[in-house]
């Protein structure tokens, strides 16, 4: 592949260029192609590059391609990685799934191992069928043999055994099913418990909790926490404690926060790690979790402080009952008012401490506060003078309904200081803020469109002098006119002149001086001025 940025070349199925890190556009590519690939690459004896072909086929959808990468892969160095593998391809494909029944049973599972035989018969698989049968006839199942040896083709020891097997009416027999045994391990640990045996209750309830039991989870928490009937793990704490809240237990994530909060984990306290957990409890709808996490956001403690995001949480718990984020929610709000009150009366006496109060305000999202906080870095008041901040602020004061920081966003495009000037979206911003019943609005309304006229009138204008000079007076006329029609003086009198000496138009001395009177009237007076003349002189010659 080929980078257009940088012409770097390489190989592989990267979308991005390794040496200028470009996004390039990759083919699509089906399936069963990238199985082809990596068909060719096992035969080059590319192993690495065939197992990677082999792995991105089979999340295509390609059956065969999850059993071959398990013949890439060496078993005894990955036999994690291997068994899941084998375990994916054995829901597709016969022969993998007698190769996990086999490897089941290496492992000593028989139950798991005997019913992945069962799915591998009923795949299609000979070997299953043949490993069945002669298992059911050890087992004096001679109806059950006969089923699966009766489906095994051209075999002849199959043959063979049908002769020898007496006929009985064949059925097919059930897959076993593995008896569940949790809420009896669970039990017999509570057993051992209460007989003083912690060890013997630790390995019961293990069983139940690797069987995700949720009260075994929890009881083999509080065990490793306490070192009791095993040594005291942290790790293990955190593992089974996550696996709790994950399951819904909202608590166990407040608990380990708690851990974190004392220092209990890792002998400092870790705010952080409490704030991430206070998190989790409070995505997963617990009030308590929600009101603590405000708190944190709130104090800044453990987090970037975010006073806005804070009411935010307390509002989600009042609205489901919490009385605590009602209580804070409300306090906060108080608090934020009455920054704003004190900071508009120490604007003109003390203009720091005003923008402090301010800041404070602004961060719980208070709309009169940002937009005041915004005149402040608009006009260096008590602060470093930073357009593109108040722009900011006015921003998120507009999205919360102020109609004045919606005004001031238009003016600030009007402006062309430190923001660009855009005409539109001024338009847009005192517009939006006059039909929502701001009346300053309008006044500043009339005069953008009275500069907008200005600016239109001038370009036309200058337009119509080149043409004027090229030798084009019938079209330069035109363009005058459109620009006296825009109230432009010095075009409405050269049109006036154009009139009077029949220049590109029909000659009309009536409308020349009606055109004179209005030029002066707009404030330019060509006859006393010497305008005249100097149009004469350029006509002549």
């Amino acid at each position: 592949m080929r980078c257009r940025e940088c012409g770097f070349e390489w190989s592989g199925q990267e979308n991005e260029c390794p040496a200028c890190g470009a996004k390039v556009a990759v083919p699509a590519v089906s399936g069963e192609e990238i199985y082809r690939r990596a068909i060719t690459a096992e035969r080059e004896g590319k192993l690495a590059t065939a197992m990677r072909s082999y792995a991105a086929a089979a999340d295509l959808g390609v059956p065969l391609a999850a059993y071959c990468v398990c013949r890439c892969l060496d078993r005894r160095e990955n036999p994690d990685l291997y068994e899941f593998w084998l375990m994916t391809a054995a829901f597709n494909d016969p022969i993998a799934a007698a190769a996990y029944a086999a490897y089941l049973g290496r492992s000593g599972d028989e139950i798991a191992s005997f019913r992945m035989w069962h799915r591998a018969a009923e795949m299609g698989s000979e070997e299953a069928r043949m490993k069945l049968a002669r298992y059911y006839i050890r087992h004096k199942n001679r109806p059950a043999a006969r089923y699966y040896l009766n489906r095994v083709r051209g075999n002849f020891l199959a043959s063979v055994l049908l002769f020898f097997l007496r006929k009985k009416p064949e059925y097919a027999p059930k897959t076993p099913e593995a008896p569940d045994t949790t809420v009896e391990m669970y039990t017999a640990g509570m057993y051992a418990e209460r007989l003083g045996l912690p060890h013997i209750a630790f390995s019961y309830y293990r069983v139940a909790a690797d069987a995700a039991y949720l009260p075994a989870v929890e009881r083999v928490a509080d065990m490793y926490m306490k070192g009791q009937g095993a040594s005291q793990d942290i790790r293990e704490v955190r593992k089974y404690l996550m696996q709790l809240g994950a399951a819904g237990k909202t608590d166990a994530y407040l608990r380990l926060a708690d851990y974190y909060e004392t220092g209990v984990f890792e002998g400092d306290p870790n705010p952080s790690a409490a704030v991430e957990l206070y998190r989790l409890a409070a995505e997963a709808g617990d009030t308590r979790g929600m009101v603590l996490l405000g708190d944190r956001l709130a104090d800044g403690s453990g987090v970037a402080e975010n006073p806005e995001e804070a009411l935010a949480w307390y509002a989600k718990a009042a609205a489901l009952g919490s009385e605590d984020g009602k209580k804070r929610g409300e306090k906060l709000k108080r608090d934020a008012e009455t920054a704003y009150r004190t900071a508009t009366d120490l604007l003109t006496s003390a203009p720091d401490e005003a923008v402090e109060r301010l800041t404070f305000a602004a961060k719980t999202g208070h709309a009169e506060a940002l937009t005041a906080l915004g005149d402040c870095y608009a006009e260096g008041t008590g602060t470093k003078k930073s357009i593109s901040r108040a722009m900011d602020l006015y921003l998120r004061a507009a999205e919360q309904g102020n109609l004045r920081a919606l005004y001031r966003m238009g003016c600030l495009y009007m402006q062309n200081d430190g923001v660009r000037f855009n005409a539109r979206l001024a338009r847009a911003c005192l517009v939006n803020a006059r039909n929502k019943g701001y009346t300053p609005a309008e006044e500043t309304i009339a005069a953008l469109d009275a500069r907008r006229r200005k600016y239109t009138a001038d370009k036309l204008y200058a337009v119509s002098c080149t043409l004027y000079h090229r030798g084009e007076h019938a079209e330069a006329a035109r363009y005058r006119y459109a620009a006296a029609k825009l109230n432009h003086p010095r075009a409405t009198y050269l049109l006036g002149c154009m009139c009077e000496c029949g220049d590109g138009v029909e000659r009309d001395d009536a409308r020349a001086k009606q055109l004179y009177a209005r030029a002066l009237a707009l404030g330019f007076d060509g006859r006393n001025n010497g305008f005249y003349g100097k149009y004469l002189r350029r006509l002549r010659g």
